[in-house]
Order: C-alpha cells, then sequence, then structure tokens
C-alpha cells in the first residue's frame, strides 16, 4: 500500500491498535469518545464492506454528509479502503433550504456520486418519526439520488481487502472548493497529494506522537479534513476534536480544552481570533495555561494585523509564547499549504503598493500593514510572483499573482479539462522553466524567501490607476460605527460611466438601528483612510454579505446580489 494515503493507519492498526488518535470532545469540554488506530481500521472495514455490497466500484464518488463526529471519519476510511472516492460537502442547512439546496444539488450534478452516505439519525426521511432526524426529504426539491445509511453498517465477517493504489497519482477524494470568488469546483486530490501533504505537515510543524491538537474546523473544508483529519489519521497527532458550532455557541470551550490537554498545536483562521478576544473574560484568561502550545496557526483567510496583536496581548497571561502564532497560506488546489511559519509584519507606503511594489512605509504618509505567511512548506516546491497579464516573474517586493508547483498541486478540477489546463498548468514567460504552475489567483509578494499575501485577483478594485484591496477598505470600515456587526462588512467595485466605483455593505448587530449615522461614519472613513467616494453603502441585517460555508466573504457573489437588486445586468 505504499502508494496509499491510508498505508500510515494500516501500519498503526497492526502494530500499536490501542493508540488513540482522535478524542472527540463535546459541547462543554469534556471527551466524549475516543478512537483508536485498531477501532479506526475495523470501523473503516465495516463501511467498506457495505459499501461493496450496495454496488460500489472503485472510482466511484460517494458524497458524505455527516455531522461532525466518528461517523464521519468512518466513512471517511471506508471509502478509502474500497476505493471509493469521497466527496465531503456542508450538510444543506434544513432551516435555509431555498438558499443552501441548490449548492448541494450542482456538487451532486457535477460529480455524479453513485449515492450519498450519512447517519440514519440525520437523514429524516429514513428516520422514524418526523422529529428524529434534520432532513425533511420528502419534499420534491431534493434532489433524486439514493442515500446509505453507514451506522448501520455491522463489522465485516470475513477479512476485507484494503485498497492499494497501483499508481500515487490516482484520485483519493474530491474536495470541493469555497466559491469565494466564484462557483465551487471539484478538486481532485490524488493520495500522493495526501502522502507529500500530511509528510510535509509532519516535518514543518513538529508533529508525532506526542502532538496533542486541539480544533474545531469543519470536516468538510479542505483545512480541517486534510490538515486535521486525514494527517490525524496518518499518526500526526493525538487530535481533540470539537463541533464548529459549540465554538462558535461559547468560544472559550477551545481554550478550556487547550488548557485542559496541555495541547501542543491548533488552528483557526482569522476570524475566530477577534472572536476570542471578543468573547472571553480577563478571569477567563487568567485560569487558563497555554504555555504547552508551539503552534497557533492562522489560515484560511486574510489575517489582520490588529487580530495578531490584540490575541497576543489578550493572552499572553494565559502563558501564550507569542512566537506561537504561526501565520500560513494555502489552498485546496494545493492540498492545502503553500507557506507556514510566518511571524512577522511589513509597514509599507500605501500608495506605492497600489502600484505593485512593496516600500517601507515614510513618516508623514499614510501606511499598510501586512502579516507575513511565512516560507515554502516543502522542499521540492517552486513559487514565483507573476504579471496576470504577461506571465512574466517579477522581481522581490513587486505585486503579482501567486504561482506555485510541488508534489502536493492537485490533479485538476473533476470534469473540467479547460480550466484545469489554464489554472494548473500555467508556465512562466521566456520558455526557459519548463515548470507547470498552479496559478493560485492570490495577489501577493516575496520578501526576502517570505510570502506575503495582499489580496485575490478578481476581487481587486481599480480606481483611476489605483489598486486596491478591499480587505484593506474592510478593515478600515469595521469599527467606524459601534453598530457595525463583526464580519459583516464586504466591499466590492461596481462599473460607472467614470470609471470602477465603491460599494460598502454593512451587517448591523441588530435589524431596528438607525442606518443613516452608519452610511455617513462608513463614507467618512473610507474617504479618510483611502481618499475614496462611495458609490453606495447599504445597511441591512445578518446576511446581507454572502460567504462561503467556511466564512470566506464572496465578493463577486455579493456584487452580482446588488447589482440585481438595481436592475443592472452582472
Amino acid at each position: 500500500m505504499r502508494n496509499s494515503a491510508l498505508a500510515p493507519l494500516r501500519a498503526l492498526a497492526q502494530d500499536s491498535p490501542r493508540r488513540v488518535l482522535f478524542t472527540f470532545v463535546d459541547d462543554d469540554g469534556g471527551d466524549r469518545l475516543t478512537l483508536t488506530a485498531g477501532q479506526l481500521a475495523a470501523g473503516g472495514e465495516a463501511v467498506a464492506d457495505s459499501l461493496r455490497r450496495w454496488g460500489f466500484e472503485p472510482g466511484d464518488r460517494a458524497v458524505l454528509v455527516y455531522p461532525p463526529g466518528p461517523e464521519f471519519v468512518y466513512a471517511l476510511v471506508g471509502c478509502l479502503i474500497a476505493g471509493v472516492i469521497p466527496v465531503p460537502v456542508y450538510p444543506p442547512d434544513p432551516f435555509r433550504l431555498r438558499q443552501t439546496l441548490p449548492a448541494f444539488a450542482a456538487v451532486l450534478d457535477d460529480c455524479r456520486p453513485r449515492a450519498v452516505l450519512t447517519t440514519k439519525s440525520y437523514d429524516r426521511a429514513r428516520s422514524v418519526g418526523a422529529v428524529a432526524g434534520v432532513f425533511d426529504r420528502t419534499k420534491p426539491s431534493w434532489p433524486r439520488i439514493t442515500w446509505r445509511h453507514t451506522d448501520n453498517c455491522r463489522p465485516a465477517t470475513a477479512p476485507v481487502e484494503w485498497h492499494s493504489p497501483s499508481d500515487p497519482d490516482e484520485p483519493a477524494l474530491l474536495q470541493y472548493t469555497s466559491g469565494s470568488t466564484g462557483s465551487p469546483r471539484g478538486v481532485v486530490i490524488t493520495h500522493g497529494n495526501l502522502i507529500a501533504e500530511i509528510t510535509a505537515n509532519a516535518v514543518d510543524l513538529g508533529l508525532g506522537e506526542r502532538a496533542r491538537g486541539v480544533f474545531w474546523l469543519p470536516q468538510y473544508h479542505d483545512f480541517g479534513l486534510i490538515s486535521v483529519t486525514v494527517s490525524t489519521l496518518a499518526g500526526n497527532a493525538h487530535s481533540y476534536l470539537l463541533s464548529p458550532m459549540a465554538f462558535l455557541r461559547r468560544p472559550a470551550v477551545w481554550f478550556d480544552v487547550l488548557s485542559r490537554v496541555r495541547a501542543t498545536h491548533t488552528a483557526a483562521p482569522n476570524f475566530a481570533f477577534d472572536l476570542a478576544v471578543r468573547k472571553t473574560t480577563v478571569e477567563q484568561r487568567a485560569r487558563w495555561d497555554l504555555s504547552e502550545v508551539r503552534v497557533f496557526m492562522s489560515a484560511a483567510e486574510p489575517i489582520r494585523p490588529a487580530t495578531v496583536e490584540a490575541f497576543l496581548d489578550a493572552f499572553e497571561p494565559a502563558g501564550l509564547h507569542r512566537d506561537a502564532f504561526y501565520a500560513a497560506y494555502g489552498l485546496a488546489e494545493h492540498t492545502v499549504s503553500v507557506t507556514m511559519g510566518g511571524r512577522g509584519t511589513l509597514s509599507l507606503d500605501r500608495t506605492s503598493l497600489e502600484a505593485g511594489r512593496a516600500v517601507p512605509a515614510m513618516s508623514e504618509r499614510p501606511a499598510t500593514t501586512v502579516v507575513g505567511c511565512g516560507r515554502l512548506t516543502k522542499f521540492d516546491a517552486r513559487l514565483r510572483i507573476v504579471d496576470p497579464d504577461t506571465h512574466e516573474v517579477l522581481p522581490p517586493c513587486r505585486v503579482g499573482e501567486v504561482w506555485v508547483s510541488s508534489a502536493t498541486k492537485a490533479l485538476g478540477y473533476y470534469g473540467q479539462a479547460d480550466q484545469t489546463r489554464r489554472t494548473f498548468h500555467a508556465q512562466v514567460a521566456g520558455g526557459e522553466d519548463p515548470t507547470r504552475y498552479l496559478r493560485t489567483g492570490d495577489l501577493g509578494f516575496l520578501h526576502g524567501d517570505e510570502l506575503f499575501v495582499t489580496g485575490r485577483l478578481k476581487d481587486l478594485i481599480i480606481v483611476r490607476g489605483r489598486n486596491l484591496h478591499p480587505e484593506d477598505i474592510e478593515a478600515s470600515v469595521r469599527d467606524c460605527h459601534p453598530a457595525i456587526r463583526p464580519g459583516g462588512v464586504a466591499v466590492f467595485s461596481v462599473p460607472a460611466d467614470e470609471g470602477e466605483r465603491v460599494v460598502v455593505l454593512v451587517e448591523t448587530r441588530d435589524r431596528r438601528t438607525d442606518a443613516q449615522p452608519i452610511v455617513e461614519a462608513v463614507t467618512a472613513r473610507v474617504h479618510r483612510d483611502h481618499q475614496l467616494t462611495c458609490a453606495r453603502v447599504v445597511v441591512g441585517p445578518q446576511g446581507l454579505v454572502r460567504k462561503t460555508t467556511s466564512g470566506k466573504i464572496r465578493r463577486s457573489a455579493c456584487r452580482a446580489a446588488f447589482l440585481e437588486r438595481e436592475g443592472v445586468p452582472a
């Protein structure tokens, strides 16, 4: 099984079957269930045996729809044992089916699975009693497809053969992208990609049998799926898993568990560190002991310098080492990680940065602070900053598109040959470098050997020759009025006779808030900090700003919805 991403788990199940890999934590922070390597192998074999009896063949797709918990892990392992390609997805929200069911149906239509896998308690259409399940699939709006319950799988009665890929480029799983700049696409991640990623993770993060991680990242998102679940299956850590909703309801539970188990590693997007500061108290922090945490990774969304400083200042009394904060950059198309270990910041001249040059800030001139995302994580990786139009490689401290290639570059987008060729097989101008690069769609620059990411290429706003990143404007607006809901700001541009104009969407904490003072505060702040006039400031309740399932702002979707409301073709 040397080409299989499950080879480490099978070895552990044979040599160390009692080694605990996962502990599932309840919403109050107590241990609910532990899974050993032997139990994971046996549970996976039960699922794999059922998949084969249900008619699944190697290469078939199975969509995984599960609440956070062990049944998801069993299903993931079972698919890989059977050679079935798992497709973890964000479950449709039963309270917002009109908004979330179309995206789920689009995934089914795109990957054409043989069935959806779930649990009996999650599937109301097959449960006893209307209140027993979550999804009422008796309504005609649901896609017509077979659903299978893996919590009914009985232990295999005969030895189960573990699928052994003959080629490391064989697809292992489909990871649907978050769709922050467009429609979600299925990224084909191979066994070789996963092996290279989990091997690099162990080296870069100091993982191993003594590592103790605490995570609440969603299991269907690449960060949680690969960096946590698959990495743990390989023996990289003993991972304590919380429900994402448990963290959102009470962020303190994250730190309760980190302190209790003397964790060494954890990870979260930027918003979580903001939330941790706002939703925990000085008294709580004084009770926690975070001195064992070596890595507090921040990734999956833009990292704000103010967030980093506020978090470190607030949690230093809990024993948190300031150098434990560990900025990183990655994406599903590269099997997650590209760079890791960013700990520094740069203060840059804002006008020069808008012109595409990273120049140190000068006194009496507007400045922008950016957080470093670290250095390349794989020994074979190549990273270039490239002019997105000419494909010429740019020198250090020039802003361009981030291109990367390594053993973790995914195979492509499922069923989309043209898009795969444009995105995964790009070549720099000049013909001297034969490497086929992944175009990340992200903008950034190199300072020394460290990557600094400045924004998304598709989100870039160009006003009178100035290149403006919406994240910078959103950061300015975020605290300009106390009624603005944290995380509820989106900035994008719309066409106008005189060029692009800026629109700001702002969510409020309370529906009854008077909008006019907020509009005035936003307008004044954008003009003061960025010398821009807003075409419109739209104030509304939570839900105005469209986001991906992982919390990233979908600016293109916000723009399209705004133009539709205004009666303008998108």
